[in-house]
């Protein structure tokens, strides 16, 4: 082994360290759990409906917590042919919110993130979609903003009228 070779080897593992004690301290509080649809609701085009969606109970997080069901990804213009057009937040604090254009809907809260399990109740309205089931695979998300995210599918089935 040459001299150039043995000089590398001591910063590798300083790097290493380094790296492994800050990866230590990034994560102190556990990501919001996923939430999980309850309900799937078969519509034809022009059918209003509902379903609901459990929201676990959450323990972490400081600031703003929000839960969301999207019927348009953000920033995506993949239209799936539904709408979202009204949202109930339980009973946990949450305030209800309406995206323009019906893209979808949160249950939002500004203060302590931590929270008891409660149920959203998703307004949906078939606007022009497919027959057959459709799924938006991330298109259930939780959000505390100083924690991070997670994703979970929804499912809805589309009917000839």
């Amino acid at each position: 082994m040459d001299i150039s070779s043995r000089r590398r080897f001591p910063m590798r593992r300083s790097v290493c360290c380094l790296l492994m004690l800050a990866a230590g301290g990034i994560a102190a509080e556990p990501l919001p759990p996923p939430l999980q649809q309850v309900d799937y609701p078969v519509l034809a085009v022009g059918d209003v409906g509902q379903f609901r969606v459990q929201v676990p109970a959450y323990a972490g997080g400081k600031g703003r917590v929000s839960y969301a069901a999207h019927a348009l990804m953000p920033g995506s213009d993949d239209d799936r042919g539904y709408r979202f057009i009204a949202v109930v937040c339980g009973d946990a604090g949450f305030t209800p919110v309406v995206h323009y254009e019906d893209r979808g809907v949160v249950c939002s809260r500004i203060g302590q993130a931590p929270h008891a399990a409660f149920e959203m109740v998703v307004t949906v309205v078939n606007a022009d979609a497919a027959d057959g089931e459709t799924i938006m695979s991330k298109g259930l998300g939780a959000l505390v903003y100083d924690v991070g995210s997670t994703a979970a599918p929804w499912r809805i089935y589309g009917v000839a009228r």
